[in-house]
């Protein structure tokens, strides 16, 4: 991976009129005092305390890989004029997930503990109940549960294993059978430019998952960020989609002009005190995704 970013990072903008208000600011989000771009985590809502979200950061000079965007006559970019046929073939393996969990409040001291629920997005990887996800939706649960797209009835389900390095866990759902199963697409074969669909519960709203459409808008990101522990971490080969992604979606497919899932959404990018950020979400390639199975199915 070269050393040589992408953009240079662009001149400070002239501060805005003092209005004598404090800017606006997410539960839970710490502002760095460097100009930074604040990337949080989509998980989704959580408990009756309100919503909170985990703030993680990563800086202009990331290292980036250096594209030569060439013409590729071999290829024929495909658009998703049937929005509503891929949704009919996709639909039914994507899931709601419900992870509750116990938390110190730290308003008092951590001596008392709240209920905290969080939402998020997963993908039916087998008929037998088997279901990917970030690991952030699921982290610290007590217990989870799952909603499959036709039903309300919330499943059990287990964890099998997570990759924390990678933001991917493996769920078992119980009492369930005769699932459909995601069609996973190549991942190595996307294009910048190539249409895709994210699809997941955003901001675990009442009455099925959200659908939005976008491009792939670079490939290989490395993303630098930091967890709600503190602790520093980067997700490498990230595909960036400008599809809206929202909190909630986290987990949930990005799929393309061909109904397959080639990555599995994970974060989107916010704005801070010095930058703002539209449309910039990433997505856990399936390359990442399925050959980290084999450990999750392990307990790894």
């Amino acid at each position: 991976m070269t050393e040589t970013p992408l953009l240079e990072q662009p001149p400070a903008a002239p501060p805005p009129p003092d209005s004598g208000e404090s800017p606006r600011q997410p539960v839970g989000v710490l502002w760095p005092s460097t100009r930074v771009l604040a990337l949080v985590v989509v998980a989704a809502l959580v408990g009756a305390a309100g919503s909170a979200v985990v703030a993680r950061a990563t800086g202009w000079g990331a290292k980036q890989v250096v594209h030569q965007y060439v013409a590729n006559t071999s290829k024929l970019r495909t658009q998703p004029t049937d929005i509503q046929g891929i949704l009919v073939q996709v639909l039914p393996s994507v899931v709601s997930i419900t992870a509750t969990s116990t938390q110190s409040n730290p308003f008092f001291g951590g001596g008392l503990e709240q209920t905290v629920t969080a939402s998020g997005t997963g993908i039916v990887v087998t008929a037998t109940g088997e279901v990917v996800t970030n690991a952030h939706v699921v982290a610290g649960a007590s217990s989870i549960s799952v909603t499959l797209n036709d039903s309300t009835l919330a499943h059990p389900a287990t964890l099998v294993g997570e990759d924390s390095n990678q933001d991917l866990a493996l769920l078992q759902v119980g009492g369930v059978s005769r699932l459909q199963a995601a069609s996973f697409g190549n991942s190595s074969k996307v294009m910048v430019g190539d249409d895709v669909i994210a699809i997941g519960y955003a901001l675990a709203l009442a009455g099925g998952p959200t659908v939005t459409a976008g491009i792939i808008s670079a490939e290989h990101r490395q993303v630098s960020t930091q967890t709600g522990t503190g602790s520093q971490e980067t997700l490498s080969g990230m595909l960036q989609t400008d599809a809206a992604i929202s909190s909630g979606n986290s987990g949930g497919p990005l799929v393309d002009a061909s109904g397959q899932v080639i990555g599995v959404n994970t974060m989107v990018a916010t704005s801070s005190r010095e930058t703002t950020a539209s449309n910039v979400g990433f997505a856990i390639p399936t390359s990442i995704v399925l050959s980290r199975l084999p450990e999750l199915r392990a307990g790894g």
